[in-house]
């Protein structure tokens, strides 16, 4: 393994522990809620409608370019891959999503389908159409819940990740590149950073969000190790639905009037049935009829005898 390699690693594993920080606080704090922002529970679509997954295998593609273009084409063509795929990353709406309701739930506060929706607004000339926030407000707005959830740690991870200026520069084509400098413009002045700098920024990156996108699906299958059945106090019982591949991928919950509501996010699409979204942002349940409701734990309509007898 050479230098950079190393580096690499030890980037990673650092950024693994930071993000390992936050799910183990969110989770010791409210598991449902946890689970429901790894799961970034929602409303219903159909297949092919989540750009987390397309960011994923936009990766791959890159990842693929990269390794040939910087021998093709020189360094700075390959500085260019990597901005574009520094870029693609910190704008990703899910992960700053997931970590936002993470952090909330570490905080003690309820989840929520959109924890940016109050750093929107609206065009002043135009009610109707909604402007939403940019990274940079999402960033600063993670740095915030980081310091009320006592995670200091993600903070300076975020301070290191992301650098505006060059999120900015490379998203409006306003820079240039040379051997020894990335110049941009910030507010008509003109800047400059040494593309040593640049290349130390765009590896933090790649190591945090690399951690990232590993992480999410083990925390996903690591929640599938857990018991399947769970009750709770008004005679619900929460049933985790999980496969080998996936890990946990959805879940009931089960009425003792014999009705239950569903969530699942698979490639084949989102399920939410009886699921009720507040003005909050939170999620509820539409039990159905509550005169029918009795207290007694059931699962599909039938009381459950022997908790031990289930997986």
């Amino acid at each position: 393994m050479d230098t950079q390699e190393a580096q690499d690693g030890e980037r990673r594993a650092h950024y693994a522990r930071v993000l390992g920080e936050v799910v183990n606080a969110a989770f010791a704090a409210d598991g449902f809620a946890s689970l429901c922002a790894l799961l970034r529970v929602g409303g219903m679509s159909d297949a092919n409608w989540d750009p987390f997954e397309e960011s994923r295998e936009a990766f791959d593609d890159y990842n693929w370019m990269l390794s040939s273009v910087g021998a093709a084409r020189g360094a700075r063509a390959a500085r260019r891959t990597r901005l574009l795929m520094y870029c693609q990353a910190v704008e990703m709406s899910a992960p700053q999503e997931i970590l936002a309701n993470l952090l909330r739930c570490a905080a003690k506060r309820s989840y929520t389908v959109d924890p940016f929706i109050d750093l929107g607004r609206r065009k002043k000339k135009d009610p109707w159409a909604w402007i939403p926030p940019s990274a940079s407000m999402k960033f600063r707005h993670l740095k915030e819940l980081s310091e009320a959830a006592k995670i200091e740690s993600l903070s300076d991870a975020i301070d290191t990740v992301f650098d505006e200026r060059v999120r900015n520069a490379f998203s409006h084509s306003d820079y240039v590149i040379t051997d020894e400098q990335f110049r941009f413009s910030e507010g008509r002045l003109v800047q400059q950073i040494p593309v040593e700098q640049l290349d130390r920024l765009v590896d933090e990156g790649f190591a945090f969000y690399g951690a990232f996108l590993m992480l999410h699906r083990e925390w996903l299958r690591q929640a599938a190790r857990m018991k399947k059945f769970h009750q709770w106090p008004n005679y619900e019982v929460l049933e985790l639905l999980s496969s080998a591949d996936e890990g946990v991928y959805g879940f009931h919950v089960h009425f003792s009037n014999g009705t239950r509501a569903t969530y699942t996010r698979r490639k084949e699409g989102i399920e939410a049935i009886n699921l009720v979204f507040q003005q909050d942002g939170g999620i509820g349940f539409q039990v159905g009829d509550l005169g029918a409701l009795t207290k007694a734990w059931k699962i599909n309509g039938r009381p459950v005898d022997d908790w031990s007898a289930l997986p």
